[in-house]
């Protein structure tokens, strides 16, 4: 398959913040949640509790079988247990609450990967599908419970393979089941410096999926494509 410029002969995407968020940063979509939920909360006092949840979620609390459901609600439960610890909210309230964020976050992703899913299927008849995630050894299990696993020959959990972004051997990794060249593969992400960075180190072709996140992020020119909306790839891959 042709570019304006490349080979593409495969695509790698990422998932936490791409495919379940079409570009919005996790701690952008926790927050809508809270928005959401009238919580009553600062922004500044939930991205402390968002950035204390995040070390903790890495602390091997989410297990292989894990659910995408079960894994924002632990880290939403997390966020809200500090903000009680620092007597924010009360604690009578974070059961409530973590239960209408966590369906609001989930709903929202549902119906993200419901609208990603046309492109897939289109994708995964022309070339071959990976995915590069930094998660917490339940990736499987997750693209299993959305019904998208079938559209990827390799899947790549940072847990599992003990390798994080932004370092990228995680996407040589990828590409080297893929079996292909890594300047015929394309890798479409949302964070630049770990996704787009790391990529273009692996010798891919890089594609910035531009979005709403909760700090800003760097830019150059390492991103070959930048794009608003994941179906935006049309365009690129001419489908």
């Amino acid at each position: 398959m042709n570019s304006t410029n490349h080979l593409i002969s495969a695509c790698i995407f990422d998932f936490g913040g791409t495919l379940d968020t079409n570009g919005v940063h996790w701690s952008e979509k926790y927050w809508d949640g809270y928005k959401a939920a009238r919580t009553g909360i600062s922004k500044t006092e939930y991205e402390k509790a968002y950035v204390a949840a995040g070390d903790k979620m890495l602390q091997g609390i989410i297990t292989p079988e894990s659910t995408f459901r079960e894994t924002i609600g632990t880290q939403i439960f997390l966020q809200l247990s500090y903000l009680a610890d620092k007597k924010v909210i009360k604690r009578d309230l974070i059961t409530n609450l973590c239960e209408e964020i966590t369906t609001y976050c989930y709903n929202d992703v549902l119906e993200t990967i419901r609208l990603a899913e046309p492109l897939l299927s289109e994708m995964n008849k022309r070339i071959p599908l990976a995915l590069v995630s930094n998660f917490y050894g339940n990736i499987h299990k997750v693209l299993r419970e959305f019904s998208i696993d079938k559209y990827f020959s390799a899947i790549i959990d940072s847990t599992v393979v003990n390798i994080r972004k932004p370092d990228p051997a995680i996407f040589s990794l990828a590409v080297k089941q893929l079996g292909l060249p890594p300047d015929q593969v394309i890798v479409i992400g949302d964070s630049y410096d770990r996704d787009i960075e790391a990529a273009k180190k692996a010798g891919c072709i890089t594609v910035w999926l531009k979005g709403r996140s909760w700090r800003e992020q760097p830019e150059g020119p390492l991103a070959d494509y930048t794009i608003n909306d994941i179906n935006e790839l049309k365009t690129i891959l001419f489908l």
